[in-house]
């Protein structure tokens, strides 16, 4: 009972601090409710039989908006619906909710500065990403600098990702992730388009598994076509991993139900046992679902560390336009591993996606995976529906 009555206290707090203390300061509130149904995949389902199970994400956001320094807030409430920890019908302590995202932000003439705790989806998020698949998300803690400059803009963050005091009391020992990230227009393509340079060092509490990381992402369009692709190295004296994603597009403008169709490649380069050196590019902080399909095949999914086989996909994706105010993506996708071309399998995800009102969109997808070394074919459904208000 505390929890819940420590959550309540907080807001109540806030509240009288809004309306009583910030004459003069504007203030916002958002909502965003998110209720997902989808199929169990996991080892624990036996063969033969089907199970499914109902996600539901609330989040509730207040906004404090001075003239120089602001506030944000937002209060995530994510639960397995029917979990024996919910204490659904019984009077037994609960889940809380807890804050996603908690800072505040302090804005010059050309620098921001954010501290707390906030997501940071950079790119196209396969370096570090806020993964809003994920029935939770992801969020990090530290500091955030942007700054605008003649070239475009810049994100200097320092992220203590695990505070490792009580154990070394020693800096060198936390883990940490910082760097700097550059977002650079290209004015002379259409617009949209840009070029995004950055370095990134990733502080381990074991130093064989800390690394510098290189990377830029380009994002090019010119008339019909568009080209994404992004390269990534992680090095160190014990680690030499790449990363290697192009992705080739064309929007059609005179066939009213075809959107694009884009052909796209991702190379994860993988660990060779052979040598002394960690050739595996580590994920640990990028997106999954967003890249390599929707079904969670063990073989080809979870990159958190430097001792994988690596990854080969080819992918083709068409975006339609299907009846009105719905979207419907196409996607095919063959997996193999970078070392050893051990054949995974193919994946087709059909998504269908519907805005109902302004407030309301939903998601329907199934996606079906082949696996190379089996004839069955494994299923994976989902519906979901989103309230931002």
């Amino acid at each position: 009972m505390f929890s819940k009555n420590y959550v309540l206290y907080t807001w109540s707090v806030l509240f009288f601090i809004l309306h009583d203390t910030t004459i003069g300061t504007e203030y916002q509130w958002s909502a965003n409710i998110r209720y997902r149904l989808k199929t169990d995949t996991s080892s624990d389902v036996l063969p033969g039989n089907s199970s499914s199970f109902s996600e539901m994400r609330s989040r509730m956001g207040l906004d404090l908006l001075g003239d120089r320094v602001s506030g944000h807030f937002i209060l995530q409430d994510s639960r397995i619906l029917g979990a024996s920890e919910n204490s659904a019908g019984i009077t037994n302590t609960t889940v809380s909710a807890f804050f996603h995202q908690a800072y505040f932000t302090f804005k010059t003439q050309r620098q921001e500065y954010k501290v707390g705790r906030f997501e940071l989806p950079l790119g196209n998020q396969r370096i570090i990403a806020k993964n809003n698949w994920n029935n939770i998300g992801r969020s990090f803690e530290g500091i955030l600098v942007k700054r605008k400059n003649r070239f475009g803009d810049s994100r200097l963050f320092i992220l203590p990702i695990v505070e490792t005091k009580d154990t070394y009391h020693n800096d060198l020992k936390d883990n940490t992730l910082s760097g700097i990230y550059w977002t650079i227009p290209m004015t002379n393509l259409n617009e949209g388009s840009v070029i995004e340079p950055y370095i990134i060092n990733y502080q381990d509490s074991l130093s064989q598994f800390s690394y510098n990381l290189f990377g830029a992402r380009a994002d090019l369009k010119k008339g019909q076509f568009n080209l994404e692709s992004e390269y990534a190295l992680q090095n160190s004296s014990s680690i030499s991993a790449d990363l290697l994603s192009v992705n080739l597009g064309f929007r059609f403008k005179n066939i009213d139900w075809f959107n694009s169709l884009t052909f796209g490649t991702d190379l994860v380069s993988g660990d060779d046992l052979e040598t002394e050196t960690m050739e595996g590019f580590s994920k640990y902080f990028g997106a999954r679902h967003k890249h390599h399909g929707y079904y969670d095949y063990k073989m080809h999914k979870k990159y958190f560390g430097h001792s994988h086989e690596g990854l080969k996909e080819y992918n083709l994706k068409g975006k339609f336009n299907f009846f009105k105010n719905t979207n419907l993506l196409i996607a095919y996708h063959d997996f193999s591993s970078n070392i050893g071309n051990i054949k995974y399998g193919q994946e087709l995800d059909i998504i269908f996606k519907r805005k109902l009102v302004e407030e309301l969109s939903s998601e329907f997808g199934v996606a079906f995976y082949a696996p190379n070394n089996s004839e069955e074919t494994l299923s994976f459904y989902y519906f979901m529906i989103t309230a931002s208000l």
